[in-house]
């Protein structure tokens, strides 16, 4: 529990400083958290071209690919909406050719945060809305707020594959990050590549995406993982064993799940006890020969 009020008290933290510009004008931009001065990302669209000013008015000054490094000096006030998504202009700075540049770019055409494991960048953003609509208990037609978010892999210039997960647009969309590990014992993978969208305070799930980036540089989707905690009150956990850990089984990933809730009693440090109130497990069977996860039949 120590650990969790931790969390709560760093998120919020964070909230404070990455959200010191105002956010509100552009929510559907809040995942990159595009803040500070001279921000290092990649190019995220497959071509992207650079204007002289923030508009589409002029031609374009210049063509950037997927993968290239840009650094953001600032964002502009220019807004526009590209595939349902509204954000802002990025004056940004880049080298070509031995030359350094200038221009403006569109904030949707580039990264999150920048991931790269040797030649390899793992390039993510979000792609477009995924919105859908159900009727609800008073027969209304109401809208449940999603976005597409897609992963490329690119070695020198050239994807080398894609995939797509969808998350929900909600406060967990606040913050995009990503981490990459090793391949943790599946059989010809090289890395897990992790994508996690996280709230700005507790009470807020963090949902994480797990991709397989295989020897021959595929990229499959692995289960994923949601965890959400209020500090002292409850906390629902999720969490998955690999070949390569404590417990783990060849080829086997193991999702394990628990929720904990607080008692009436207390500790010897006056908190709460908790009590687990749920727990589950699955099996997920990798196939390194066809590059497929099913859930094991109990």
């Amino acid at each position: 529990m120590k650990k969790l009020s931790f969390l709560c008290l760093l998120l919020v933290a964070i909230s404070k400083c990455t959200f010191a510009q105002s956010e509100e004008d552009y929510p559907d931009m809040r995942s990159w958290a595009m803040y500070g001065d001279s921000i290092e990302r990649y190019v995220y669209a497959d071509t992207a071209y650079i204007r002289v000013s923030p508009d589409t008015r002029q031609a374009p000054v210049d063509t950037l690919f997927a993968g290239d490094n840009l650094v953001v000096l600032r964002t502009t006030k220019s807004a526009i909406t590209v595939r349902g998504l509204r954000g802002p202009w990025l004056q940004v700075t880049y080298k070509k050719n031995g030359e350094q540049k200038n221009g403006y770019i569109w904030q949707g055409l580039v990264s999150l945060s920048p991931l790269r494991r040797g030649d390899t960048k793992f390039i993510a953003a979000v792609e477009r809305r995924a919105d859908s609509t159900y009727l609800n208990e008073e027969k209304r037609r109401d809208t449940i707020r999603r976005l597409l978010v897609k992963v490329k892999a690119v070695q020198n210039g050239v994807i080398k594959s894609t995939a797509t997960f969808i998350t929900p647009d909600d406060e967990s969309a606040n913050f995009g990050y990503g981490k990459i590990m090793s391949g943790m014992g599946l059989t010809n993978v090289q890395n897990i590549v992790t994508m996690s969208f996280s709230g700005e305070a507790c009470g807020i799930p963090t949902y994480t995406y797990y991709l397989a980036w295989t020897t021959d540089q595929k990229l499959v989707k692995l289960p994923g993982k949601m965890t959400v905690g209020d500090a002292g009150v409850f906390y629902h956990d999720e969490n998955f064993i690999f070949p390569n850990e404590k417990n783990g089984r060849p080829d086997l990933i193991t999702w394990e799940m628990s929720t904990e809730e607080a008692t009436d009693k207390v500790d010897k440090n006056g908190e709460y006890v908790m009590e687990i109130t749920e727990k589950g497990s699955k099996t997920y069977i990798w196939d390194p020969g066809n590059y497929t996860v099913t859930e094991m039949r109990k």
